[in-house]
């Protein structure tokens, strides 16, 4: 098949994504090159917000003689990364692969303060309209194309509220900066970026990664100011990967600028690849739609930052990142071939941490295949009914909520539909009816987890009887996960009834709601007691959360008082 052919069915630049520190193992890089190499994947990105801060000074303002004197510790360790990466660099460029860096920008390094002390403001705050910012990026860029001369390109996220200077976030109260209008300050940061990047022959590729449709608007906007040669990249889900959600609206309305999609494999908001669900069924949909709206690029994210020694290639999920590279090459590819060649390639226990470089495990069973796929889709549904309410996002990160006005704030505004869905979150009201459906999905989840032993037959798969027993401990655990989840729906959306109510029946059923939450507590504890589990293990089943929703739930309660006697009491008399 020629590579115009190939780009018919699919998209021409194929990328995977190191979002964590894995990305400065360089076994743990090795070993995705090789993956890279055999599905046909041809871009590299490591995505650290300041890793060009790892990898200049700049300086322009540190110089060499400053660095001895001051801070020669970040003086080695910048030579260092730099031999790291350039070898990241050569090594990918061997292969016929691009090595990208993902940024998030505005970003410094805190010595900078000392070097330009104006850039504070006397109240603490940080001028985001200083001038000097542009200057300091195309310093900063011209370093860098100098430092690793194999750098295809740089992917940033100039819309975040992660960034050091923001205007999203800016505090700043200048004249200046209440006269600056947003989409030209993103401009400004693009153009001073582009500049240099495009003098020496480097991709610029801009990211959509913004909180509400205003901000993504203004982004955009400011893109296509700068140049009609920069490259817009797109999560598949508006704001971020939340397979629930719909399509990101931008996809295909970007004015004419080219367009990559982006797709997670691992799990940030669907189990963290220790509870692994399948996501193929949801990625060919996406990009066929991606295909059809123009894209000419996808990228797969296999990891997250705050996360360390996981991945997708230390879990099962790594039937994510093989199915969005063979989608890539053909977005109406057969998904039994998907599954079949994970099968053939192999899969890994999510019970080893990701430096462990576990084997691949290929199990022997002739309709593997065929298994674990019914295995892997049925344990999506479970995670659609438990995780998320209603398709909306109810949790932090896989962690449970620990207050009930936490658990409304990511299921309405931090990680609310109503910006892509207008109304939404309707479906979130606690009314009777809602209720009963929140509470009917969660008790299905719970049906289902249970079942899932007797879907996957992991005995009769094939595999190392080692392996065997940690995919049975992670389904044993799978069952105490969603049991929380269940049990702190019924809390948060109870107490939310007795506080809009104040009626002394909703306040009752309210209250009753702690008790099983402690006593869940307890059971969760005594079975982690004396393990010795990959850490996340401990985040996902983190019980000083349910603890503190139960605590919340006693505290807002009390706050409400009695209002009158309940139903059962009135009875009585």
């Amino acid at each position: 098949m020629s590579a115009d052919d190939k780009d018919a069915k699919g998209f021409r630049y194929r990328g995977l994504e190191f979002h964590s520190s894995r990305m400065w193992q360089w076994a743990q890089v090795s070993q995705a090159l090789s993956f890279m190499q055999k599905f046909e994947l041809n871009m590299l990105i490591f995505h650290q917000n300041d890793i060009v801060d790892d990898l200049v000074f700049p300086r322009a303002f540190f110089p060499e003689d400053l660095m001895w004197k001051r801070w020669p510790v970040r003086l080695h360790s910048i030579h260092q990364n730099r031999h790291y990466i350039n070898k990241v660099a050569r090594e990918t460029k061997a292969r016929g692969i691009a090595f990208f860096l993902e940024i998030k920008e505005i970003w410094f390094v805190d010595q900078l303060l000392e070097q330009v002390p104006s850039l504070r403001n006397t109240d603490g705050s940080m001028c985001a309209s200083n001038p000097f910012w542009w200057e300091f990026l195309e310093i900063k860029m011209r370093e860098l194309i100098e430092a690793v001369p194999d750098l295809a390109g740089v992917i940033v996220s100039p819309g975040t509220r992660e960034s050091k200077v923001s205007i999203s976030t800016n505090t700043c109260a200048c004249p200046r900066c209440a006269a600056t209008n947003p989409t030209e300050w993103y401009a400004s940061l693009l153009g001073a970026m582009h500049r240099l990047l495009a003098e020496h022959g480097r991709t610029f590729s801009v990211r959509d990664f913004s909180y509400s449709a205003d901000q993504q608007s203004r982004m955009l906007d400011a893109a296509r100011r700068c140049s009609d040669n920069i490259v817009i990249s797109l999560k598949n889900t508006p704001h971020d990967y939340y397979p629930t959600f719909p399509d990101n609206p931008r996809i295909g309305n970007t004015g004419g600028l080219r367009q990559r999609i982006e797709f997670d494999t691992w799990g940030q908001f669907f189990g963290m690849g220790f509870f692994p669900v399948s996501v193929v069924e949801d990625m060919q949909q996406r990009m066929r739609h991606a295909k059809a709206c123009g894209a000419e690029g996808i990228a797969l994210r296999t990891d997250w930052e705050v996360i360390t020694d996981s991945g997708a290639f230390n879990s099962p999920n790594i039937l994510n990142a093989i199915a969005g590279a063979m989608l890539a090459r053909d977005v109406d590819a057969d998904l039994d071939l998907v599954y079949a060649a994970w099968s053939r390639h192999g899969l890994y226990s999510p019970l080893q941490a990701a430096s462990a470089m576990q084997p691949l495990h290929i199990p022997t069973h002739p309709q593997s295949s065929a298994m674990l796929k019914v295995f892997m889709q049925a344990s999506w549904a479970v995670m659609e009914k438990s995780a998320y309410v209603r398709g909306h996002l109810f949790h932090e990160d896989d962690q449970y909520p620990d207050t009930v006005a936490k658990a409304f704030d990511m299921l309405v505004h931090i990680h609310g539909r109503d910006d892509w869905e207008p109304g939404a979150s309707r479906l979130l009201a606690p009314t009777e009816g809602n209720l009963a459906v929140i509470f009917a999905e969660k008790a299905q989840a719970g049906a289902e987890v249970k079942r899932l032993p007797g879907v996957l037959q992991v005995r009769a798969l094939g595999l190392p009887a080692t392996v065997a027993q940690e995919l049975e401990t992670m389904l044993e655990l799978y069952v105490l996960w969603v049991e929380g989840y269940e049990l702190c729906a019924r809390a948060v959306f109870l107490v939310r009834t007795a506080q809009l109510s104040s009626s002394g029946d909703h306040i009752d059923a309210a209250r009753r709601t702690a008790a099983p939450l402690r006593e869940f507590s307890r059971r969760v504890q005594a079975r982690l007691r004396r393990t010795s589990y990959p850490h996340y293990v401990y985040w996902l089943l983190d019980t000083t959360r349910s603890d503190a929703l139960a605590d919340d739930v006693e505290a807002q309660l009390s706050h409400l008082g009695h209002q009158g006697e309940s139903a059962l009491e009135q009875g009585a008399r």
